[in-house]
Formats: structure tokens, sequence, C-alpha cells
């Protein structure tokens, strides 16, 4: 097992094939993105996106805080006993890989909430990181394009960036939310329901 197979494993989730997991994964976090870049890009005043007050100010303790819980609930899910936990879940599959064959396995409620959870716990320090990393380089960032383009450029250019960092918060924020209400609902009845 090598490292990178370690690193990349938090990421198993993009992996699992499931009759609306695009929908959560993908599509909903998607249109948010376009939606709130799209406001963004009509508003009058625009928000301030890094600073005291900010978007990614408010943010950053969103990122920080859920961790810990999606820890938790990974936790619990491995230290649950049995029952439909063990069971294969019907139309959720991922693809395994042994000795060169490659095939789609059905995988257990127990295994798709780890690979949700832990997707969820990484998709949260990316999106910390991405906030206060652009936080910290917004400065810097305006301020070389400012040294080596003409205003107009430069003007387009910081727009461009600002957009580009509203559209990541955004899209991390969101996956984090969609990808979550499917974990909750998950845990909150699907786990109670019967599995084939």
């Amino acid at each position: 097992m090598t490292s990178a197979y370690q690193f990349l494993r938090p990421f198993a989730f993009l992996a699992v094939k499931g009759p609306t997991l695009d929908l959560f994964r993908w599509t909903l976090p998607l249109a948010t993105t376009v939606a709130v870049c799209a406001v963004y890009a009509w508003l009058p005043i625009k928000l301030e996106l890094v600073g005291d007050k900010s978007a990614s100010d408010y943010l950053i303790p969103f990122f920080s805080s859920l961790p810990g819980f999606f820890i938790a609930a990974l936790a619990a899910v491995v230290a649950f006993a049995g029952g439909d936990l063990d069971k294969a879940v019907p139309g959720v599959k991922v693809s395994i890989t042994v000795n060169g064959d490659t095939a789609d396995n059905e995988i257990s409620l127990r295994v798709f909430l780890s690979y949700l959870f832990a997707y969820l716990t990484m998709v949260s320090f990316l999106g910390f990181f991405f906030c206060v990393g652009g936080s910290l380089l917004a400065g810097n960032a305006v301020a070389v394009m400012n040294a080596v383009s003409e205003p107009e450029t430069a003007a387009r250019a910081t727009w461009w960036l600002k957009c580009s960092f509203l559209a990541g918060m955004t899209f991390f924020a969101s996956s984090i939310v969609f990808c979550t209400v499917q974990g909750l609902y998950f845990l909150a009845e699907r786990v109670h329901q019967k599995l084939l």
C-alpha cells in the first residue's frame, strides 16, 4: 500500500456509483456555485471576499468546526455492531481492481457511510485551507497583477480572481451541505429500513 493510496482513500466516495450520488456530489454544488457567482456579478455593491467581516471570514469557522463532527460520525459508524450496516446497499457500487481485473462490487452501508464521512472530513479541511490561503494571498495576488499588467487588464484579472475564489468557497461549502444532507438521510432513515 503506497502513501499516495493512503492519502487518496478519503476521496474514495467519489468513485462510488449510485442512483442519486452525482446529484449530491456534483450537480447541486455546481448549480449553487454558478448561481452564487451570477448573483455576485450582478450585485451593485460587491461583497467583501477577504478581510474582516468577509465571506471567507465567516466560512473559516464553518469549515474548521466540521472535521471533528465528521470524524465522530465516522467512528460511530465503524463502532456500531452488526445489523443492516453490514448488508450491501442495493444499487450502490464501487469499482475494485484485484490482480489487474476491475469489477463493480456492491458495498455495505457501513462502507458507504465510512467513505462519505471520510470524504466530508477532507472537503472540510480543503475548504478551510482554501479560505485561509486565499485570504492570506489575496493582497499579494492583486499587487502582482497591478505590477505586471495595464490597469484595465489588472482590474479584469482581479475580478476573475475574485469570482474564482468565491466559486471555490461556494463549491466546498455547498458540497459539504449537500453531502451531509445525504449522510443524514442514511443515518436518520435509511439505516432503519430493511436492506435487501
